[in-house]
C-alpha cells in the first residue's frame, strides 16, 4: 500500500479518502494500521499525505499491536453522539510502537480509567462500520 492508494479494499467508513482508506480497510480485517514513512521510517498517526519530519510522500501501512498504556483521558458527557452512550470515556493511548492513538474505552470501565493503566484493542462494529475501542487489561505496563 502506498500514498497513491493502489491497493484499496472496500469498507464502510465515516469518511473515505486517500489518506484514511487504508486505516478503515485494516479495521475491516481486524488490524490496527499506521503509516510508516518511506523516507525516514517514522510512524505517524493520524494519517497524512506527507511526513512531517522529512517531507516524503512515500509510506507503507504497518500493523500495530494495539497494546499500550493510557497517556491521557477524558469523559465525554455532552453533546450526545449517535451510537454512543454517555458518559463515554475517551483515551489517548501510548502504543508499544511509540505513537499515540485516540479511541474510546469500554463504557463499563469508565470508573476504573486512569493514566498509566494498560489497555489492549478490541475490534467492534457500529452501524455496519468496522471500528475499535480500547479495554483495560489489568496488566501493568
Amino acid at each position: 500500500m502506498s500514498a497513491t492508494g493502489e491497493q484499496q479494499t472496500k469498507h464502510n467508513a465515516p469518511c473515505s479518502n486517500q489518506d484514511f482508506d487504508f486505516f478503515y480497510s485494516g479495521l475491516e480485517g481486524q488490524q490496527l494500521l499506521a503509516q510508516k514513512c518511506g523516507g525516514c521510517g517514522k510512524l505517524r498517526n493520524p494519517p497524512s499525505p506527507m511526513c512531517g519530519d522529512c517531507g516524503s510522500l512515500d509510506w507503507a501501512a504497518v500493523k500495530l499491536s494495539g497494546k499500550g498504556s493510557i497517556y491521557s483521558y477524558m469523559v465525554h458527557y455532552h453533546p450526545p453522539l449517535p451510537g454512543f452512550d454517555t458518559p463515554h470515556p475517551v483515551v489517548l493511548v501510548e502504543l508499544e510502537e511509540g505513537i499515540r492513538m485516540l479511541g474510546g474505552l469500554r463504557p463499563e470501565q469508565r470508573d476504573a480509567v486512569a493514566i498509566g493503566k494498560a489497555v489492549d484493542i478490541e475490534y467492534i462494529r457500529r452501524n455496519d462500520v468496522a471500528l475499535f475501542q480500547f479495554a483495560l487489561t489489568g496488566e501493568a505496563r
